[in-house]
């Protein structure tokens, strides 16, 4: 499930309540109301109708897994599990029955025992939904690096006054200048390679061979030359760094190739031939016709008359735009600023003669400063149109009609093994930009459940099924029972709504919980897989894979963008599995594990989020790690834990809840030691009632520390015991460590588990 969602409260304790299946039913009946709630059908615009017989309802037998494996990557089947109509009244339990093996695999397939089909219960006239734009090949992240790159070349050119139009091919390719540039720095910089000769070693490390291209050296040296190297002396400017592997200075000393223009878009050779530019992930105006840059910045003095440092007016049309900050970032001066240059990204000013090098003549477009021109934009989808499932329907088909035309498919009907090969070829590809759409992550309670619902359809035997996604979240195995009912995104399912190729990315779940999807109808959805055991190494790997990416954000394994190929990951030792999803069936994730995959057509699936007890030590790490990063966290784990064992007295929940209890014991009063060392004569302020969520949040990790805050009397903000310093610079006599719970009644409520756990 792919999804942001807001933090909630958990229920409150209500002391003497042991019947969860009333609880079950009356959370269950809440989500209804909500989901139902202001649905006036005679209200809204109708559209016409999806006709469900146009798209496939049910899946054709499975087939027992090829050996050895014929997938692409040579990835093997996830394991897929068939219960009983008697197991698949209790799904929790038969999901805890299968856990040992299908969690090694990080994701499983459920089919339903035959006969389960509950009617998809939307109405296809008033739903309607919004879309997210996806560029197949910047969601890669080896791809959207190369593609980053790119794009910070044509932006730094186009400033200089020589966009770049074309790059140069080489057998019959597009020299790619991302690699190229990594295979120069590998062996040590632009005079070191060609000191040593080595272009040649860079074309065979490029995948070119000097039969393919006899002039394979000539054209990648001019490439570097004319394109990449101007970039990397400036960069080296800015960073008073030399790029050449050596202690010369940055740019001296370097003599050119000959060239009948010095323009990057003069590279035509028999071998060597132009490739119109590819469109980078955010800027647009790339397909627009090129604008003169006669009077931009030369390359070089020989290209200017105007050779003194005299400083010249701002004459764009934005020349009346004041700097966000007031003043240059460099002199810090806020006077003349009628020479100042304000940074179409952060809106920072600069004047012109304090720029490296200095600007002469003002760019007529867009104009960057050098740390948004290295840095770019961080990546994200952009919302699409909003289509009736008619309409998307007809968009979904043409689409996949036209692409597959080609491959000598004329019907749309194509092998999915074909499908997955083409799918990862676009992915890959930095040179084809292929642009689909996906409806993700669409509240139910905004658009309704596919399921049934009890106060939508009264009377459905589906309504009340325990296997109802609405209903799963809340069964007394799940902890979520103990969470209030508003609670958005983890106890209310998802819609998602896909096209050919829409793409949902490597990702695990919030807090680390399981999830379980059902396909109401439509074409393969297919899902890779990598279990809980593999995720610290897939991390690494995908950190060394894009290491530019995690520079620029730290956090980009929670923002659910990036793929990366199982190839890729397979290389380093990854274990990665595979599925492909058809209607009528449920794929269950696994704590900790990550997936990814992608849709093969038109189909709408949905899902939800469940919490059985064994999950609980995976919610504790993912808290620990929402601290380190500073994530905000959906609710607190501590809370969660604390209510169920006000909540909950039987024996069952007692026998595993205890371990949870001692250990949180011992962590709170470790922490509440902490702060009495720390700030000895700090007040303790016992408060037993609950208090709204900003008021439990460390002003700083952004973690909730229900149990325990560190405050002070100048301020509403509160700590956590490891960041009171950040809290602010009063003297310690103003601070206060406010107590949900006493210590005593803490250890009582721990005890009180422990005892029922160990009765006899």
């Amino acid at each position: 499930m792919m999804k942001s969602m807001k933090s909630t409260r958990l229920r409150t304790a209500q002391p003497g309540l042991d019947n969860l299946k009333n609880l079950e039913r009356d959370l269950a009946s809440d989500i209804t109301h909500i989901q139902d709630i202001n649905i006036n059908k005679d209200s809204l615009q109708r559209a016409p109708a999806l006709d469900l017989s146009t798209v496939a309802t049910t899946a054709p037998s499975e087939k027992p897994a090829p050996s050895p494996p014929t997938r692409i990557f040579g990835l093997q089947d996830a394991p897929t599990y068939y219960p009983t109509e008697k197991e698949f009244l209790e799904p929790l339990k038969y999901i805890e029955s299968i856990r040992a093996e299908a969690e090694q695999a990080g994701i499983c397939k459920i089919i339903p025992p035959k006969g389960w089909k509950p009617p998809f219960s939307l109405d296809t006239e008033v739903f309607r939904f919004k879309t997210r734009i996806q560029k197949l090949n910047s969601m890669e992240g080896e791809t959207r690096t190369n593609l980053n790159y790119l794009e910070q070349l044509y932006k730094f050119h186009r400033q200089q006054g020589h966009p770049v139009y074309k790059i140069p091919q080489l057998d019959k390719r597009p020299i790619d200048l991302f690699r190229l540039r990594k295979e120069v720095a590998a062996r040590g910089g632009y005079k070191t390679v060609t000191a040593g000769k080595k272009w040649a070693e860079i074309g065979r490390g490029l995948n070119y061979t000097r039969k393919q291209c006899t002039s394979m050296s000539n054209a990648l040296k001019n490439a570097y030359i004319n394109i990449i190297l101007p970039y990397e002396e400036y960069l080296a400017k800015q960073n008073n760094t030399s790029i050449n592997g050596d202690s010369s200075p940055t740019g001296k000393g370097i003599k050119r190739e000959a060239s009948t223009d010095s323009r990057p878009d003069s590279l035509d050779s028999p071998t060597s031939k132009p490739a119109v530019v590819p469109e980078t992930r955010k800027s647009k105006r790339l397909k627009k016709e090129p604008v003169s840059y006669a009077d931009s910045v030369p390359s070089s003095p020989a290209r200017s008359e105007r050779t003194s440092s005299e400083p010249v007016s701002v004459k764009r049309e934005d020349a009346q735009r004041v700097p966000a900050s007031g003043q240059c970032e460099h002199c810090h001066a806020d006077s003349n600023m009628d020479k100042m240059l304000v940074c179409d990204s952060c809106e920072l000013g600069y004047h012109t003669y304090c720029l490296n090098p200095p600007l002469h003549h003002i760019p007529k477009t867009d104009w960057y400063c050098a740390k948004c021109l290295i840095a770019g934009e961080d990546f994200g989808f952009e919302e699409g149109e909003e289509y009736s499932l008619r309409d998307f329907q007809q968009k979904c088909n043409t689409f996949k009609k036209q692409w597959f035309e080609k491959y000598g498919y004329p019907d749309g009907k194509v092998p999915e093994d074909v499908c997955e090969r083409e799918f990862w070829r676009l992915v890959e590809n930095a040179y084809e930009t292929v642009e689909v759409e996906y409806g993700a992550d669409l509240h139910s309670t905004q658009h309704g459940s596919g399921f049934p619902t009890v106060g939508r359809d009264t009377g459905n035997k589906y309504a009340t099924h325990p296997s109802n996604l609405n209903r799963m979240p809340v069964l007394p195995e799940s902890l979520f029972c103990h969470i209030k009912s508003d609670i958005s995104g983890m106890m209310v399912p998802w819609l998602y709504v896909g096209m050919c190729f829409s793409t949902f990315c490597w990702h695990n779940e919030d807090h680390y919980t399981y999830s379980i999807n059902y396909m109401h109808w439509g074409e393969t959805k297919t899902w890779y897989g990598i279990p809980a055991s593999d995720a610290i190494k897939f991390e690494d790997t995908m950190k060394q894979a894009v290491p530019e990416l995690f520079e620029q954000q730290p956090d980009l394994l929670f923002q659910l963008v990036t793929m990366l190929s199982p190839e890729r990951l397979v290389a380093n030792d990854v274990k990665v599995l595979s599925l492909d999803q058809r209607p009528g069936q449920f794929v269950v994730t696994f704590p900790q594990a990550y997936h990814a995959g992608f849709n093969h057509g038109f189909n709408f699936a949905e899902a939800v989020n469940f919490a059985p007890p064994d999950w609980c030590q995976f919610g504790l790490e993912c808290a620990r790690r929402y601290k380190d990063h500073r994530k905000h966290p959906v609710f607190s784990h501590d809370e969660l834990i604390v209510t169920t064992a006000l909540d909950d007295s039987s024996v069952s929940t007692a026998v595993w809840l205890q371990t949870e209890m001692k250990d949180l014991l011992d962590r709170e009063l470790a922490a509440r030691q902490k702060v009495l060392e720390e700030v000895p004569a700090i007040r303790v302020v016992v408060e037993e009632k609950d208090r709204a969520e900003e008021e439990v949040q460390c002003m700083h990790c952004n973690t909730y520390i229900y149990l325990s805050q560190v405050g002070c009397d100048c301020t509403t903000k509160v700590s956590c015991h490891d960041h009171i310093s950040e809290l602010c610079k009063c003297d310690t006599s103003k601070r206060f460590l406010r107590l949900r719970f006493s210590d005593k009644a803490l250890r009582d409520i721990a005890q009180k588990v422990i005892d029922t756990a160990t009765a006899k």
